[in-house]
């Protein structure tokens, strides 16, 4: 796709499902970049859409998805609603001929997932993933340590990622109709799909999850063992029930790069880097991550690079995801 019309056109998005996250995430991410621009939001009160477009300068806000997908400003939509929505919202976004950025995960399970991208591909619109985590300059030193091979060759990779969800005002996090899910959706996904973007295709799981079973509710607390395809193991630890931590860790016949909090976006972190000839701490800053991401998907959408993470890269987490639910 090379289209000479949007080469020099400010690419505009349409927001799904405008919360929390898009106040403390998005609008700010979109403030400090160039060339892609919020026109429209979408909330399921109509009323109340109108007043958060007016209150942030954001030119229409619509209670339904069909009116902002009839909005002829609205070049791609950017889908934050409760993950049970995201399949139908994305495949109505890709017949009305508009191109999918879709936050984790793609949808509730690998059919889904597939859906959305048959109908993105049917229709010529571009599908990409917000897996965020994967335009962090502290992930990205990693793997040019890895690539560069400081570390040696890779013995092992981690990641943990986990908060108390009775804490957090999305209340649907504890509904499996809606989540799809417990935190290995809504944060393990994050580490799964670090260490996949650090290590490669991933050739075995097994998992404990508790509890076990989303029948009536959805786990807690999950423990995972990943076998990759180049015979390297890794490890996700993901849980909704202690406080806010996470931490990234590869280790290798040299030596291990490690960091705490490395989901944290606009954050100064301490990146340690320890082998026989060397140790270190760099402060990286993890900056505007999100802002990297929408820059880089309207880029696709001008033609003038792929997409970063395509389609099939949420359905290669939810595989996996799926085949950890069971068990």
């Amino acid at each position: 796709m090379n289209d000479p019309s949007l080469i020099l056109k400010s690419i505009g998005y349409g927001l799904v499902g405008f919360g929390r996250f898009c106040r403390r995430r998005l609008l700010p991410a979109f403030q400090q970049i160039r060339g892609s621009k919020i026109v429209a939001l979408q909330k399921r009160d109509r009323h109340e859409a109108r007043r958060e477009a007016e209150k942030y300068g954001i030119p229409a806000g619509y209670g339904d998805i069909e009116s902002l997908l009839s909005d002829p400003h609205v070049d791609a939509v950017y889908i934050t609603s409760a993950n049970c929505a995201h399949e139908e919202q994305a495949v109505a976004a890709a017949q009305a001929g508009k191109h999918v950025l879709c936050e984790k995960p793609l949808a509730t399970s690998s059919e889904g997932c597939r859906r959305i991208i048959a109908a993105c591909r049917s229709a010529g619109v571009l599908l990409m993933v917000a897996q965020t985590l994967r335009f962090s300059p502290l992930v990205l030193q990693i793997k040019r340590w890895i690539a560069e091979g400081i570390l040696g060759e890779i013995v092992t990779a981690r990641a943990t990622f986990s908060y108390r969800a009775e804490e957090s005002p999305r209340n649907w996090v504890f509904d499996p109709e809606v989540a799809g899910g417990g935190p290995m959706v809504d944060v393990g996904v994050h580490c799964l799909d670090t260490l996949r973007f650090l290590m490669g295709d991933v050739s075995e799981v097994q998992a404990i999850v508790t509890p076990a079973g989303r029948k009536n509710n959805v786990e807690r607390t999950v423990e995972v063992v990943l076998r990759f395809a180049s015979g390297v193991t890794g490890g996700i630890f993901c849980s909704y029930e202690i406080p806010y931590s996470s931490r990234l860790e590869v280790v290798g016949s040299y030596g291990r790069a490690y960091a705490e909090s490395f989901t944290l976006p606009w954050a100064d972190l301490d990146l340690h880097l320890e082998t026989k000839e060397q140790s270190k701490c760099l402060t990286v800053n993890t900056g505007n991550m999100y802002g990297d991401l929408i820059t880089s998907f309207s880029q696709a959408i001008r033609g003038l690079q792929p997409v970063a993470i395509p389609g099939e890269e949420g359905l290669a987490n939810q595989e996996i995801i799926d085949a950890i639910y069971r068990g």
